[in-house]
């Protein structure tokens, strides 16, 4: 019996040891590791098609942020995966073309904006044409970065536009009221504390907020101006937040064309000059260091996921993103 039971303790000495190696690994690969230590790679499934050109299609699908936005349950499109999908293209010479697949209502400002430049510079350092096939939804954020595209294909039925910035927190004076919770703060100046949960928005706090706004919200039409060759007078006219379909979109100019992948493939081809490619779709699957830490990672606050799926942020921040 001790030598089984000894059996059993190395074991997991073993099975434990194992599971830190991964996880450190992994961390430091993840963690200014270098360029080639946090690289992805991506499989290449095949779609369609036949030859030695391929076109890649490169998935951006959910909400739009960075790495800690990222989980096995829930899809998230972040600069850092777009980064290496395109790093991997670029260094293929039999991919001719990109496609980015988008249905994403769009994400954080900042995490959008940098999606939209490495899709620029992949354009002006590699030469290869990228086209934008639009999903379900391309909307907001998810439009910003399709911007960058040389050309956009959507369905009919996409859900896209809802051009604009959203900036918005959660109130929780009159609950703290009923419950007798009150917050004590203790700042270095006037608007250090702007955006609290816990009292109402003074009139120049709302000003000040509505400056990032009107900031950010030059900034999507600028990138609209630019990509889609519109006047800006125009752009504003269509950037009032509301939502389009394909078809809308198609007549307003700001898509190209109606149709689905094949469509987009087609044009791609088009734009590279080549007859015929291999369509392949680059997908990731989780490594052993990402399961090892969903599975060891303490689960998230029940409340927290409330807010969460009711569409209620408890971070305020700056969105390019549809949130009906």
């Amino acid at each position: 019996m001790l030598i089984g039971g000894a059996i059993v303790l190395g074991l997991l000495f073993i099975t434990v040891s194992a599971i830190a190696l991964v996880l450190v690994v992994g961390s430091s690969g993840s963690e200014g590791g270098g360029q080639a230590a946090s690289s992805q790679t991506f499989q290449e499934r095949y779609v369609t098609g036949r030859g030695a050109n391929k076109i890649a299609v490169l998935p951006v699908v959910g909400t739009i942020g960075g790495p800690e936005t990222v989980s096995l349950a829930t899809p998230a499109a972040t600069p850092e995966t777009l980064s290496d999908q395109l790093r991997q293209a670029a260094r293929d010479k039999n991919v001719k073309a990109v496609v980015l697949e988008i249905n994403s209502p769009g994400g954080g400002v900042v995490a959008s904006d940098e999606m939209h430049k490495s899709i620029g510079d992949f354009k002006r350092e590699t030469k290869k044409p990228v086209v934008v096939s639009m999903g379900e939804t391309a909307a907001s954020g998810g439009y910003y970065i399709a911007t960058a595209a040389d050309e956009i294909v959507a369905n009919e039925t996409t859900l896209t536009g809802s051009l604009g910035v959203i900036f918005s927190y959660l109130n929780l004076e009159e609950a703290a009221d009923k419950l007798g919770i009150e917050q004590e703060v203790v700042k270095s100046g006037t608007f250090k504390d702007i955006g609290s949960l816990t009292r109402e928005p003074s009139e120049e706090e709302l000003e000040i907020l509505q400056t990032l706004i009107d900031e950010s919200y030059d900034g999507f039409v600028e990138v609209i101006v630019e990509g889609r060759s519109l006047p800006d007078d125009r752009v504003r006219e269509l950037a009032d937040g509301r939502v389009y379909s394909g078809l809308q979109a198609e007549y307003l100019g700001l898509v190209d064309q109606l149709g689905g992948l094949e469509k987009a493939a087609q044009t791609s081809e088009r734009l590279a000059g080549i007859e015929e490619a291999t369509v392949v779709r680059y997908e990731r699957a989780p490594g052993l260091a990402e399961l090892f830490r969903a599975r060891l990672a303490p689960p998230e606050p029940e409340t927290l996921r409330t807010l969460k799926s009711a569409g209620l942020n408890p971070t305020p921040q700056l969105q390019y993103l549809y949130q009906p």
